[in-house]
């Protein structure tokens, strides 16, 4: 039996928790990259980009539509972009041994995030690649907050203020990642549901609460982890930690079921 000198520190439960986490989605978020690069690459370099009509409920190739077809293929092209180089930005030993990378790729991560935002909007607003009227809701003001907390990332990061630069970073991360989030909670949602024989609808009520939650969950986690951070209590970064390992384990089985069920049959 362990000793109490020989269990682990709470607040190394916390960072251990943390860093499974962003291990699980990081694998997870570079998959989607790599079926973002496959699926659009192709036809974008072979000049028909008819294939990319694939996948349903999406307006994809309209003929004649230019505009319309320039920013749906660079809406995708470069939320794989925001997606990759959003997760280096938290690498810690980025930040200590190369700070000017970590500062260039930030502001990167975060033009190119309201570049993807705006264009989002218009995809769904003006081109009609819609889900319903709850989904359109849900995106606008996922999309409305990544542009809040990005530039109140970049504001605090000009006035070196760190602390809040470092909070509203991690808020504007895990909302751009928001489109992944949905693709992993609607797996893990119909591997619970489909044993039920319920099938997840667009329109239905477990899409909804999936589509909302695929920010709103995430943003309460990153809440509590702060609150924990701060705590002097050991108990709570203990359960915080311990609830970052179980979210891991949740994250990396969403990410391979969305890699078997959702991405790959598509390529």
């Amino acid at each position: 039996m362990p000793t109490p000198r020989s269990l682990p520190a709470p607040p190394r439960v916390l960072s251990s928790g943390a860093t499974a986490w962003f291990i699980a989605a990081t694998f997870g978020q570079w998959a989607f990259v790599a079926f973002i690069v496959l699926f659009f690459g192709g036809p974008v370099l072979g000049g028909d980009l008819s294939p990319l009509n694939a996948k349903p409920h999406v307006t994809g190739y309209v003929p004649g539509d230019v505009v319309g077809n320039l920013q749906f293929v660079g809406h995708a092209l470069l939320a794989g972009l925001v997606t990759f180089a959003g997760a280096w930005q938290l690498i810690p030993a980025l930040r200590r041994r190369w700070p000017a990378l970590h500062r260039w790729n930030g502001r990167v991560f975060l033009s190119v995030a309201l570049v993807v935002t705006l264009t989002g909007f218009y995809l769904v607003w003006v081109r009609g690649s819609q889900l319903g009227p709850a989904s359109n809701l849900s995106i606008s003001l996922n999309g409305l907050l990544i542009v809040i907390f990005a530039l109140l990332a970049w504001r605090s990061a000009r006035r070196k203020d760190i602390a809040t630069h470092r909070r509203h970073a991690l808020r504007a991360y895990l909302l751009v990642n928001g489109v992944w989030f949905l693709r992993i909670g609607i797996m893990l949602t119909g591997l619970v549901l489909a044993p039920l024989g319920i099938k997840i609808d667009y329109t239905g009520a477990p899409f909804i609460l999936v589509s909302f939650g695929s920010w709103l969950v995430p943003l309460a986690v990153l809440a509590l982890y702060f609150h924990a951070e701060r705590s002097p209590r050991t108990g709570v970064k203990v359960v915080m930690g311990t609830a970052l390992w179980l979210l891991a384990l949740l994250t990396a089985a969403g990410s391979a079921a969305a890699i078997a069920f959702m991405w790959w049959p598509v390529l």
